[in-house]
């Protein structure tokens, strides 16, 4: 009798832990899948301004530098530039350009910057 009573308890103990690691997995998933619109933005924000960099320095090569650059214009050189880009700390030889998609910004100073997270300094 105390064998049957030690076994049910051991199992009572084990179905107890069973379900409380198994809590804490989906909790962990939960939160991964919460995270994914928030990565594909980041994503989306950098992918945007890396696609904004060949008219950015097609205006510079036909304009001799930055000077009098508008979202306008890069859009009038590539229609497909966000329009949620911005433009920042124009001048005849550098540039800050942002783009932010979702909660997401990202951005580049340059010429020559890495595109980064976060928005011009």
């Amino acid at each position: 009798m105390k064998t049957i009573g030690v076994v049910v308890v051991l199992a009572v103990i084990a179905i107890g832990a069973a379900v409380h690691f198994a809590g804490r997995a989906a909790e962990k998933t939960t939160t991964s899948i919460l995270a994914m619109p928030d990565q594909a933005s980041r994503a989306a924000a950098r992918a945007n301004v890396s696609a904004a960099l060949p008219a950015l320095q097609a205006f510079a090569a036909e304009n001799g530098g930055y000077a009098g650059l508008t979202v306008d214009a890069l859009r009038r050189i590539d229609p497909s530039v966000s329009p949620t880009a911005s433009l920042r700390d124009l001048s005849a030889s550098s540039y800050c350009l942002q783009v932010t998609v979702g909660t997401a910004t990202a951005s580049v100073t340059g010429p020559g910057g890495a595109i980064v997270d976060g928005p011009c300094p």
